[in-house]
């Protein structure tokens, strides 16, 4: 009970604590994003402050300019050109285009007015007293001056003098070209941009601390007020953002402060902390309330094991009795993920049983043509030792259907060094001169637990790939070493060779077998489906897209995977990962599979007499060659069409057929469509079907039964030759 206590207080402190830092790093957060979006704005008006301030600078110094061409060089030079009435409506003019400039005053070395762009003639008076000119008079610059703001004693608007000094070529003093700004023009950009609620402000200072303007107004215009702690911000840099604890007014506020470049102002945007925390006040309240039924939902539950605590014998049985079920539910889960697998490649292997079973059929016709046209028995002798291959071809394809239905593979511990040296050994003899074979393998390589046999065929097949992805010859690479896979697993590979980690690899110690080429890679669309069954970039009849796809299939069953890199121009990896061989495991025994060997033919050459009419349909040229010549020879008058299509128009507009022999699986239309459109015709001529699927369309036939049959590839030309004559046999009798 001290045990559930002590953990009640630990959970109860745990979540008060994670719930306090939570709240701070949303405050500070808050904060961070408020003072992002006040230094964005702030620089947003620092640049609209330097245009306004630029657009009366340039009126000032092109009325300078203007006189310094027209060769003022004396005080009375600035009087002799600039007090007559054309100057005036000059410098009205110019005043006119540009919105903050309230007048435009050129004025003598003394002090006096030479000209005015508000009346004609200037007023009588004398600003020697004032600051920007006793700035400017003695201090030859080129350098602005911005001076103090004045109220206007008639309307109460606020006005700001930037001054620049007219000189002599030789330094004189000969007056200054004046510009009155009026702040209203800013008190009004400032009043339309919404920076937060009604507490936010932007304010208008001069560089010594003195306020020019301010949005809301304050009525210090003209004053250094408040701590102006921006002054000591930007005495180190030119813009920065910070936290006043107590500003003009409301309190602490977040202040971004940015100097005007090349004039003597500061621009500020000042929102206070408690608008800026207001949102962030809101999330409080919601973690706090969480944090209380958290703290609550704790509470409970520490009060509903303590009246379990007596009854511990009770809630272990049941807790076990769940842990069966959880277990017989994976168990159910795994079988039903095997059957899936299972599934998948049954389809897969059909596949190549089909284009296995064509290949067998091909060859198979071919042999028993040779056996029948020769007498001799050197050739003989041979032909029926070809014919016994092609039946235990006929067995390993049978073999391989039951292999994929049940994946039975035969694991042992493999010396993978031993095997990759006698594979390479192999690949030397047998890919030819232009492709060089290299192995390498890490010292200490452990064994693995695998297939050994397979295993050699799926490096057999990626070297062939290889092979062909490298046409001008180039170099196969077989790499062998220990790799250790962890949940955060990215390999490091000692050299520069490239390798990707497969997806779905359980943590654990492998044996790495990658095979590299230096041909002409893939692009990363190609890449990601290399893997995937019947994929294939090979022209027709090169390959059936099983072999990557095949190799995934004994990696990852075996408890490892696999991994492709590869980049256009820059060679392929196919990596293989072999699980740790341990020490304990034993190997397991394999078997072998035998065939029987095929019967001569030679009575079917002499069967003219029974010869019928046949349409020979199949999309495989090589199967339907050798099946027409074969059938020639037998004595049948053969037609023959590459697909279902073509034997319709044939039927429709050929002579007439005794007998239609077809394959099932073709381009288009198969075979048992074919079958199902003669049928709609009411066409009853006798069918038959050599096909690899013979067991699986037993059952889709029903409709269609009548006058078809089915031979199971590959079949022997005595039984095709038997079904034939029977099958026409029954036609004339009908």
């Amino acid at each position: 009970m001290r045990r559930l206590l002590l953990i009640g207080a630990l959970a109860l402190a745990a979540i008060v604590a994670g719930t306090a830092q939570y709240i701070q790093i949303l405050r500070d957060k808050e904060i961070d994003g408020a003072k992002r979006e006040l230094a964005t704005l702030n620089l947003s008006l620092a640049e609209q402050t330097a245009r306004a301030l630029q657009s009366v600078d340039l009126v000032l110094t092109s009325v300078i300019d203007q006189m310094k061409a027209e060769g003022a060089v004396t005080p009375e030079d600035v009087v002799r050109l600039r007090a007559d009435q054309d100057t005036h409506e000059l410098l009205k003019a110019k005043a006119s285009v540009v919105p903050q400039l309230d007048a435009v005053t050129l004025i003598g070395a003394d002090g006096h007015l030479v000209n005015f762009s508000r009346f004609y003639p200037p007023p009588a008076i004398n600003v020697a007293e004032r600051d920007f000119f006793l700035a400017l008079k003695d201090r030859d610059t080129d350098e602005p001056f911005l001076s103090q703001p004045v109220k206007n004693r008639g309307s109460g608007a606020w006005t700001v003098y930037l001054a620049r000094r007219i000189s002599a070529p030789d330094g004189r003093f000969l007056g200054l070209a004046l510009g009155a700004i009026d702040l209203d023009y800013f008190q009004r950009l400032y009043r339309g941009l919404r920076v937060g609620d009604a507490t936010s402000s932007i304010s208008l200072w001069r560089r010594d601390g003195i306020l020019l303007t301010r949005h809301p107004a304050l009525p210090s215009v003209g004053k250094p007020v408040g701590q102006r702690l921006f002054l000591d911000v930007l005495s180190k840099a030119e813009s920065g953002v910070f936290l006043a604890p107590d500003g003009l007014d409301a309190g602490t506020r977040v202040v971004a402060t940015r100097a005007v470049q090349a004039y003597p102002v500061v621009v500020n945007v000042t929102r206070t902390l408690d608008d800026v925390l207001a949102g962030w006040r809101a999330q409080v309240a919601t973690i706090v309330v969480a944090g209380l039924v958290g703290s609550l939902a704790v509470l409970l539950a520490l009060w509903a094991l303590a009246r379990q605590f007596r009854a511990y014998e009770a809630t272990a049985q049941a807790m076990a009795e769940a842990r069966q079920a959880v277990e017989g539910r994976e168990q159910a889960e795994q079988a039903l993920r095997q059957a899936q697998k299972m599934e998948a490649i049954g389809q897969l292997t059909g596949g190549v049983a089909h284009d296995f079973n064509n290949l067998l059929q091909a060859i198979g016709i071919n042999l028993h043509v040779i056996e029948s046209r020769c007498q001799d028995e050197r050739v003989i002798g041979p032909v029926r030792m070809a014919l016994q291959a092609v039946e235990r071809g006929a067995t390993l394809t049978q073999h391989l259907l039951a292999f994929s239905r049940r994946q039975q593979l035969r694991p042992v511990i493999v010396d993978v060094n031993a095997l990759t040296a006698r594979v390479a050994e192999l690949l030397e003899r047998t890919l030819g001169g232009s492709v060089r074979v290299e192995r390498r393998a890490a010292p200490g390589l452990w064994s693995a637990m695998i297939d050994p046999n397979q295993l050699e065929m799926a490096l057999l097949n990626l070297a062939i790939n290889a092979r062909d992805a490298m046409p001008g010859g180039g170099t196969l690479t077989i790499a062998a070493t220990n790799r250790r896979i962890d949940n955060s697993s990215a390999f490091n590979r000692p050299d520069s060779d490239r390798e990707s980690l497969p997806v779905g690899v359980s943590p654990g110690e492998y044996v790495s077998v990658a095979v590299r080429d230096t041909g002409t890679g893939m692009t990363p669309e190609v890449a990601a489906r290399a893997f995937e069954p019947f994929f294939t970039t090979k022209e027709v009849g090169r390959g059936t897209g099983l072999g990557l796809s095949m190799v995934q299939g004994l990696a990852t069953q075996s408890g490892g995977g696999a991994a492709i890199d590869s980049q256009p121009g820059g060679g392929t990896t196919v990596t293989l990962y072999l699980p740790r061989a341990a020490a304990a495991m034993t190997a397991v025994a394999g078997g072998a599979v035998a065939g029987a060997s095929a019967a001569p033919l030679r009575a079917l050459a002499g069967a003219a007499a029974n010869a019928c009419s046949i349409l020979l349909v199949d999309d495989e040229d090589l199967v339907r060659g050798a099946t027409a010549d074969f059938l020639t020879q037998a004595g049948f008058a053969v037609q023959e069409a590459a697909d279902a299509e073509t034997a319709l128009g044939l039927l429709d507009q050929g002579p007439p057929v005794d007998v239609i022999v077809t394959d099932h699986m073709m381009p288009g239309m198969n075979g048992l469509d074919m079958v199902r459109a003669i049928r709609a015709r009411n066409n009853p001529i006798p069918i038959l079907m050599v096909t690899g699927y013979a067991e699986e369309l037993m059952a889709e036939v029903v409709d269609v039964a009548d006058g078809l049959s089915l031979l199971a590839k590959p079949v022997m030309p005595q039984s095709l030759v038997r079904s034939i004559r029977s099958m026409a046999a029954m036609n004339s009798a009908a």
